[in-house]
């Protein structure tokens, strides 16, 4: 009888997966802890930073977030110092970050974004601790950023660490770098729920989350806040009193505001990403000296506009106090949007997250005082516009709707505004399904390299292109044709790729928007310049009854999401064209007809 019940046990704990849970339990647990106290180090050598090299010169009195703010708060203007130092932080910043780890310039969680889906998780052991400091002097000398980016690599980096010490397999290391960084942010923000979710969800622009990591990203990141809530203390960055919603009353005043977030949210990439293509990399001088050149401008905004500085998470609060006019909110937003964009497209080192949070309060501040001086029937609660901005417009530039909602309720402590979160995250998520303030996302689980061969490749191969896509007119430019006529028929169009064919109405190359992007308002050229000059000759086809699957792998391989079908039996004639999605559409639409 004694010897049967060891084997009693073995069966049991095997038929449970006691040993597998119990090990990643154990995991998920240790890369939480140390996120936490990654999230503790970083957060006191950050206020440290900052109140000695910009508090103190400045002669700032900033309270505490989540106190009322008073006068002795506001900044001294026209203090030079912050040129000065804002120029400094970035020079060392720069020296730093060029010179011992690159991948750690910019924000972070673009870093960790790339690591989960093309580098197997893997993370160099010396980035977190340079994107610890170097943060520590961008954002403590000034400069214009947030902690989110930071800590994600300091908490996804232990994460690879331990993972190469363990040995662990790419699928397995890849969950626990978003463990580490779910833990960190979730601590720092003061928002476990939220972090937990923020990291699976920012993987990818279409509402998709890397669900096998979600309840790693839980369990590390209620150890991460369990410890940063014990040495920092547990409380709510900011404190929005009695804020109220009128249902349904104020509804459609929120739906316009969810409108007026998707259109800043997109000058905000635009301009974010603009000076960085545009300008900083176009300076010719070595990278480590540009985040300087950033510095020195972000120092010149925040000259005339010194709520600019660093996080600004205290004029936050002075806005849900009511205590600023909507013309200042509107111009500091604006304003939060250049200094951002000067701090960290210059090579700065930094998140985005902070600063995005700010750009939407003062917007919702803005938008809700206008309103209630307009409209006072529609727009009830003007203060309440400032924390839905804070959710609402991250949700659109940075794809993340869900986890932004939770983040806004988590970090003020209040869920009355749940309903008008949710609205505005969404139009604001669905008017900027395009753009991203995160470049390096995957549309999808089925475009991410790490997926790649996890992607049901039997059920592909059993699916033909035949099956999936039907004969239909294309529009296709002969390649003589104008440059000018060219741009007009590709404006007007739909359409996102067009073959090019000849005079026989045989395809010879095939073009995009992005392909005469750079030449249409060079009218020296354009006169010169046909279809065929602009085209790309060496076309790369999918064949009729080719299978999904190589499909897919012509596809992943061009980093393309459409491509011309043609018949084996005469390949240069277009049949129709084949997407990404068409092959999405067709998978899931026979995944659920088995499991139904």
């Amino acid at each position: 009888m004694s010897a049967a019940k060891p084997t009693l046990i073995r069966r049991c704990t095997s038929y449970l997966n006691v040993e597998r849970h119990a090990r990643w339990l154990g995991l998920s647990l240790l890369v939480g802890a140390v996120a936490g106290l990654g999230a503790v180090l970083f957060d006191v050598l950050l206020k440290h930073a900052v109140h000695l090299l910009i508090d103190l010169p400045m002669g700032l009195t900033d309270p505490p977030v989540g106190t009322e703010p008073d006068a002795s708060f506001l900044p001294y203007l026209g203090s030079y110092w912050i040129v000065f130092m804002a120029t400094l932080g970035g020079l060392a910043s720069g020296l730093l970050v060029f010179n011992l780890a690159p991948e750690a310039e910019g924000h972070g969680t673009d870093a960790m974004i790339e690591s989960f889906h093309r580098r197997g998780g893997y993370v160099r052991t010396r980035v977190p601790l340079v994107k610890l400091v170097a943060s520590a002097l961008t954002i403590g000398s000034g400069g214009s950023a947030g902690k989110e980016g930071p800590i994600a690599q300091i908490g996804s980096g232990f994460a690879s660490f331990l993972a190469t010490k363990l040995k662990l397999k790419p699928r397995e290391r890849r969950i626990l770098l978003l463990a580490g960084a779910a833990g960190g942010i979730g601590a720092i923000f003061q928002a476990p729920l939220g972090g937990a979710l923020f990291v699976p969800e920012v993987l990818y622009r279409d509402t998709e989350f890397e669900f096998e990591s979600i309840l790693s990203c839980i369990l590390s990141s209620i150890m991460a806040h369990a410890v940063f809530s014990q040495a920092m203390g547990r409380h709510a960055l900011f404190s929005p009193g009695l804020v109220q919603f009128s249902m349904p009353n104020e509804l459609p005043a929120y739906a316009c505001f969810g409108v007026v977030c998707a259109i800043v949210g997109f000058i905000y990439i635009k301009t974010f990403y603009g000076l960085r293509d545009h300008v900083f990399h176009k300076i010719p001088i070595p990278d480590m000296f540009k985040p300087a050149i950033g510095g020195f401008l972000m120092g010149c905004v925040a000259l005339f506009y010194p709520e600019v500085i660093d996080g600004g998470y205290a004029h936050i609060q002075d806005a849900l106090a009511g205590n600023f006019f909507w013309g200042t909110m509107l111009i500091l937003a604006f304003m939060k949007i250049i200094a951002t964009s000067f701090t960290i497209s210059s090579g700065g080192s930094g998140g985005v997250f902070g600063p995005s949070v700010f750009i939407g309060a003062m917007l919702g501040g803005a938008f809700g005082q206008f309103g209630n001086h307009l409209a006072p029937a529609w727009v009830v609660h003007p203060n309440a516009f400032v924390l839905v901005g804070m959710g609402g417009f991250f949700a659109g530039v940075a794809k993340v709707p869900v986890s932004s909602i939770i983040m806004a309720c988590e970090m003020s402590g209040s869920y009355t505004l749940l309903v008008p979160l949710m609205l505005v995250s969404t139009i604001s998520y669905l008017l900027l399904e395009r753009v991203s303030l995160y470049e390096k996302q995957v549309f999808n689980r089925i475009s991410s390299p790490a997926h790649k061969s996890e992607i049901a490749r039997t059920l592909l191969a059993d699916m033909f292109v035949y099956e999936t896509v039907a004969e239909r007119p294309i529009t296709v430019i002969n390649e003589a044709l104008p440059f000018k006529d060219l741009v007009r028929l590709v404006t007007q169009s739909t359409e996102s790729y067009f073959p090019v064919v000849n005079k026989a109405g045989d395809m010879t190359g095939i073009l995009s928007i992005n392909d005469i992007r750079e030449i249409m308002f060079d009218d020296s050229l354009t006169a010169l310049i046909v279809a065929k000059d602009v085209a790309t000759s060496n076309v790369v086809r999918v064949y009729w009854h080719e299978t999904l699957g190589d499909a897919l792998d012509k596809m992943v391989r061009l980093n393309v999401n459409e491509l011309p079908v043609v018949r084996e039996s005469d390949p240069d004639r277009i049949v129709t064209m084949i997407s990404k999605q068409d092959i999405i559409t067709r998978y899931y639409s026979t995944e659920c007809s088995y499991s139904s």
